[in-house]
């Protein structure tokens, strides 16, 4: 990293450009834009992800999927939805590419609104634009189609703490406690 990006992490832009010569100015502002952009392209995701992972290949519709990472189990469970006026449709769990980048989304969404609710947008259009896809077709397809199996999908991280187990689909309701369940060490 260049001496100008240092003094805009370390001093800010305004001051940045206080303590260079007026012929660098201008490279200030260029850091100081290409950094602010590259906070805007951050993906967060939580930590349980990264200790497991979601099938790359879509599953029966009624299978559960349970991956184990180090001390993090995740269990994903199949769920319904209503769809229109008929019978509720059983989606199964969501998997791939476009989960993982549907997930991501939400999650770096609401941190940075700091909210559980993240709005998607007024149409699937302005959701996939946002998202920096391309509108229409397959893409569109797969995506609500992903988007149909978070809605409908339970998704639990179980988290091994020493000789405690965290159950995180516990605390993830509004207003509960964090519920610890013994285990015993294998």
């Amino acid at each position: 990293m260049g001496e100008i990006h240092r003094l805009v992490l370390a001093h800010g832009r305004e001051k940045a450009r206080d303590m260079v010569p007026v012929s660098q100015r201008r490279l200030v502002d260029v850091a100081a834009e290409v950094m602010a952009e590259d906070a805007q392209s951050l993906g967060i995701t939580y930590s349980g992800w990264c200790l497991t992972a979601l099938p790359h290949k879509r599953l029966a519709n009624d299978q559960a999927w349970s991956r184990t990472g180090y001390r993090c189990t995740l269990l994903v469970e199949p769920g319904r939805l209503q769809i229109g006026r008929g019978r509720p449709v059983l989606f199964g769990v969501l998997y791939g590419a476009r989960a993982r980048l549907i997930l991501l989304y939400l999650q770096t969404e609401a941190v940075r609104r700091e909210s559980r609710e993240v709005s998607l947008g007024r149409s699937m259009r302005d959701w996939m634009t946002r998202m920096g896809l391309s509108v229409g077709g397959e893409t569109a397809r797969g995506l609500r189609d992903q988007a149909h199996r978070i809605a409908a999908s339970s998704i639990k991280f179980f988290w091994e703490m020493s000789m405690l187990r965290w159950d995180s689909s516990k605390a993830l309701a509004e207003n509960s406690p964090v519920w610890l369940v013994a285990t015993s060490r294998r």
